[in-house]
């Protein structure tokens, strides 16, 4: 894991993608989405406590994978009981927010790794899914999502979490799109 030196402090690489991603993205969206992104982060961190040692490592250290899982399947559950009914708008940006969050951390993720090529492609995708945002269908988001799975195999960046968190991603997304009464 590579780390940001700021002022004095080391921080990973992968939490400033994914601050800087959420940050970006809950400008446009409607509130459901910062508060599942706030739920996750919070599930996320604060899963560490299982493994309490000490004050500072609760503050510095992070669930690990367990916690990423257990903080992705309690957004979803917000996303899908909760969100679902308290924003209609949800249906129409769900597909688009995730698609754009995929590509979006993966942009800046590897502009912070200084590997600007598939930074690039990022950007690019992302451009070209923000063109066809009005024309999403189901063909379009599993032709999107299979995209990224190449991109990130052929960059050796495909593990299995990054696999089944995308793959949970999309069955969320599909749950809330498909829910009759949402």
């Amino acid at each position: 894991m590579t780390y940001l030196q700021l002022f004095g402090v080391s921080i990973p690489t992968l939490w400033i993608a994914i601050l800087a991603t959420a940050f970006l993205l809950s400008i446009k969206l409607d509130d459901w989405f910062s508060n599942a992104l706030f739920i996750y982060i919070i599930v996320w961190k604060f899963s560490y406590i299982f493994r309490w040692e000490s004050i500072w490592g609760l503050l510095y250290f992070n669930g690990g994978i367990k916690g990423h899982w257990l903080g992705l399947i309690s957004a979803g559950i917000y996303m899908i009981l909760f969100a679902a009914k308290k924003y209609p708008s949800i249906k129409e940006q769900v597909s688009l927010s995730v698609l754009l969050y995929m590509y979006t951390f993966e942009a800046i993720f590897n502009v912070l790794q200084l590997d600007f090529l598939f930074a690039a492609i990022q950007v690019a995708i992302g451009c070209l899914i923000l063109s066809l945002r009005k024309k999403l269908t189901w063909q379009w988001i599993l032709l999107f999502f299979t995209i990224e799975l190449l991109t990130l195999s052929l960059q050796h960046t495909l593990t299995l979490t990054k696999l089944f968190t995308f793959s949970t991603l999309l069955f969320i997304l599909f749950i809330i799109k498909e829910r009759k009464n949402g």
